[in-house]
């Protein structure tokens, strides 16, 4: 993933309540991803987890888009970053970490390795979130498929508040009655980039073990849902784009790599 630069153009698993978290998003041609795959499970996986037990981040996953269109960025990885302190020493974090796992795998191994993380990373877009709301299932210990719903929201303090006390207070309910299959829910406003140039501002994410989840909300039945006029009304009416991730592989907070 080298170098990390925190503001640049915005285009746009969670695993852990990370307070601050990334989005780093890539277009990547058909014929890189699957070395782009192998470098990131051999490689940069091993970085973050050197990071993570230095508590220097707290999660890591790769994913892919499904469905979408061509010119929409096809992989995106989620970084757990934790506190202000990890924000503001990414940059470092990285450097330090893949230099520790080169250092382990000795240098006739870093050479191959090194010639293969020279490829292009392809990116077009970061994001720096914080964490608003959270609620997961009490069986949940990761999920499969992400739907990212992203809005440009006119009043962030009232979003929260609200996603809160209403959603998140219902899908919390659902949960416990066991009338979804939907893992994990939570919220995060942008801290970086922001502007009037960028088309949204905050996202809800809703975590699922299957696709066929992601496509029914997971509802065991036909849901009551509660007045969302407010919520929809901050949103200027809906949201402006919603994306469903595959998540290929992760390492949780406790240091735990997972081929999904």
């Amino acid at each position: 993933m080298k170098k990390i630069i925190l503001l640049i153009t915005l285009i746009a698993p969670s695993f852990g309540f990370a307070q601050h978290f990334m989005y780093d998003f890539r277009s990547v041609p058909e014929s890189e991803v699957s070395i782009m795959k192998e470098n990131e499970r051999h490689f940069w996986r091993l970085v973050a987890q050197d990071q993570i037990k230095k508590e220097n981040l707290t999660g890591w996953a790769m994913l892919e888009r499904v469905g979408g269109t061509a010119d929409e960025p096809n992989i995106m990885f989620f970084i757990g970053i934790g506190n202000e302190k990890n924000v503001a020493n990414l940059e470092t974090t990285f450097q330090n970490g893949s230099q520790n796992v080169l250092n382990a795998i000795g240098p006739d191994a870093a050479v191959f390795v090194q010639r293969a993380l020279n490829a292009p990373s392809f990116r077009v877009g970061q994001v720096i979130l914080k964490r608003t709301n959270w609620e997961a299932d009490s069986d949940w210990k990761f999920h499969n498929y992400v739907k990212l719903n992203l809005s440009k929201i006119t009043n962030v303090a009232k979003m929260n508040e609200l996603q809160g006390t209403v959603w998140g207070k219902y899908i919390n309910k659902m949960m416990v009655t066991d009338e979804t299959s939907q893992k994990i829910w939570t919220t995060a406003q942008v801290l970086s980039p922001l502007g009037s140039g960028y088309n949204w501002n905050y996202l809800s994410a809703d975590g699922y073990m299957s696709y066929d989840d992601v496509l029914d909300g997971g509802w065991k039945k036909t849901p009551k849902i509660p007045d969302l006029t407010e919520i929809n009304s901050l949103m200027g009416g809906g949201f402006y784009k919603q994306v469903t991730w595959k998540v290929l592989m992760s390492v949780n907070t406790d240091g735990e790599f997972r081929v999904h």
